[in-house]
């Protein structure tokens, strides 16, 4: 894994919870999400990146809601954004925007629909697949030439690719769509993640090759903040802040 600082940073308040199916977003929660934009942007545009696989080390750490307000973010610069609900174990995405979900992922990667049959158009710029009937080998599919086609597809077709995946250390899922994407960026949750969750999660990940793009701390104060901030420096430069 490349020994680089993140540049995916920024600590998004509790209240980003809520804000995926709110009109009006709380301030704090927006700026936070444009950081989150104006770094990835930055990365994507600086080494031709396009797919990124948004998770966390464990469950209830903000994962969906941080993909989906980072894949509307970017959307609303006129950013070609696919978002896709690639937790076929506990699948969110269509709950949280009311979506519906009776054809999606799983289809196309088994060849049973087509991806105009499978895309929701949320706005000009944001196109959402849904997770669709979720198998029994939801794990082998994602290992599947069906699915890296899918991708190679989608490349060419946008200019981001956010795949939300499973947590790292309950499911290998999100660490098989690592491989095929061009990075990774990992949330975290304040008073949740423990360091020991996070170093598994790291380690699996270098182990994999697969490259880090950065680290996003959910439902922090401001005195949480300053507590990671320090704790994530002492990695040595290779997971900072």
């Amino acid at each position: 894994m490349p020994n680089k600082t993140v540049a995916a940073d920024a600590s998004v308040n509790a209240a980003a919870n809520e804000a995926a199916t709110q009109k009006k977003v709380p301030f704090a929660v927006a700026e936070a999400y444009k950081s989150i934009r104006t770094n990835l942007i930055s990365l994507l545009e600086k080494d031709g990146k396009k797919v990124i696989v948004i998770s966390s080390p464990n469950a209830s750490e903000g994962k969906t809601t941080t993909s989906i307000n980072t894949a509307i973010s970017l959307s609303q610069l006129n950013k070609k954004v696919l978002l896709i609900d690639a937790d076929a174990h506990r699948p969110s995405v269509h709950h949280k925007l009311k979506l519906d979900n009776s054809v999606g992922l799983m289809e196309l990667i088994a060849g049973t629909a087509e991806p105009d049959n499978a895309i929701k158009h949320y706005n000009s710029s944001l196109d959402i697949i849904t997770t669709g009937d979720l198998p029994q080998n939801a794990t082998e599919m994602f290992s599947t030439p069906e699915f890296d086609e899918l991708l190679k597809l989608f490349r060419e077709k946008y200019d981001c690719i956010i795949l939300d995946a499973p947590p790292v250390n309950v499911l290998s899922d999100a660490l098989v769509m690592g491989q095929k994407a061009d990075g990774m960026v990992l949330i975290i949750r304040a008073g949740v993640t423990t360091h020991e969750n996070l170093r598994r999660a790291l380690s699996s990940a270098e182990v994999l090759d697969i490259d880090i793009l950065g680290l996003i701390l959910n439902g922090s104060d401001y005195g949480t903040k300053r507590y990671y901030k320090k704790y994530y420096r002492s990695y040595n430069g290779k997971y900072s802040y």
